[in-house]
């Protein structure tokens, strides 16, 4: 079964990244590419016109084996900007130690992780610049305890078999810990207001990187992939999501990272995160809550709370949707995302 996550909203902020730019290099400049066939050849009927997927590639640079370069390929050449307000929602997921961990019934991944596009990005770099996006951990398997991480995954639109075909994105093996055999896959997707969103997969599969005890040297040359340190420009700043609702309801969640999260109980166990465009409430994903006695313990009202936990990072308008049932009624909480400065 294939898993994917629908927009959570991966921040694509401007800053000083790195000094130079990824440029076409000479074959005795590639450290690894390794030929990885891995298209499924055909999504099936209703998938819309641009999100198909053509293949994907891994390349390695022998001046950073740290630095691990995954290019996805479409079928046909991207729009003028395909992440800037499209309905397009697409992405990597990277694994280990087994293809389909992230499984429900199987759930023993040792490292999930998942690159998303980024939302209305300031500018499309056809070569790796200051545009990047923050990598997301899951727990063991597919949208458990999903928590954004310090590694910056920088990300550029190249040429490969057509002009502008290719979002590629560059991430640190180290920052990551990813081992020397992992797992990965793409998913592409557009929505434009169907009932039913078919997504486009690519093949998922296992590889060994056999230059991985280069990586760790490499990485520890440049400081900006290491976790722990402080991100570039961001040292007092927060995201918060301030959640208001009927009766009063008022909480605000802040977090040091690029990312608003924001956690709440409800005795429904389904919910949907929506974002405001246009005027519109539009669906981002239906979410499945927790039962987790921990962070939800029972009260004198309800026995068997649901945990949820819902991320992003476009700093907009939110709100949570709960489903009602005969016992309850429908009920919303609205989210306000902000950057403030921390205390």
């Amino acid at each position: 079964m294939f898993q994917r996550i629908l927009k959570v909203g991966l921040l694509s902020l401007v800053v000083s990244l790195l000094p130079s730019n990824f440029q076409v290099a000479n074959s005795n400049e590639i450290l690894w590419n390794p030929n990885t066939g891995n298209d499924l050849s055909g999504a099936g009927a209703g998938l819309v016109p641009g999100a198909g997927i053509r293949n994907t590639n891994l390349l390695v640079y022998k001046s950073n084996p740290d630095e691990l370069i995954i290019r996805t390929t479409m079928n046909d050449s991207f729009e003028d900007k395909p992440f800037t307000g499209k309905g397009r929602n697409m992405g990597l997921w990277i694994y280990w130690p087994l293809d389909y961990c992230w499984s429900k019934d199987k759930a023993n991944c040792e490292g999930l992780f998942i690159v998303g596009e980024p939302f209305n990005p300031s500018s499309y770099p056809s070569a790796k610049s200051s545009e990047y996006v923050f990598v997301t951990k899951h727990n063991k398997a597919s949208n458990i305890d999903v928590k954004p991480t310090t590694c910056k995954a920088p990300w550029w639109i190249e040429s490969i078999n057509k002009s502008r075909d290719t979002w590629s994105i560059a991430i640190s093996i180290t920052c990551l810990g990813i081992p020397k055999e992992f797992g990965w896959y793409a998913y592409s997707e557009i929505s434009i207001g169907q009932k039913d969103v078919v997504a486009d997969f690519t093949k998922v599969q296992m590889i060994t990187y056999p230059f991985h005890d280069l990586a760790a040297s490499a990485a520890a040359k440049n400081s900006q992939n290491i976790p722990g340190l402080p991100l570039v420009n961001e040292n007092s700043k927060q995201v918060c999501a301030l959640g208001t609702g009927i009766k009063g309801f008022r909480d605000e969640q802040c977090t040091d990272s690029a990312n608003w999260a924001f956690q709440v109980c409800d005795a429904q166990p389904k919910a949907d995160l929506q974002i405001l465009r246009n005027k519109k409430w539009v669906k981002l994903k239906t979410v499945n809550g927790v039962k987790n006695l921990e962070d939800c313990p029972d009260d004198k009202e309800v026995s068997g709370y649901y945990f949820y936990r819902f991320t992003g990072g476009l700093i907009s308008d939110y709100r949570i949707k709960s489903y009602g049932s005969k016992k309850y009624s429908t009920g919303y909480i609205n989210l306000k995302i902000t950057r403030k400065d921390s205390n």
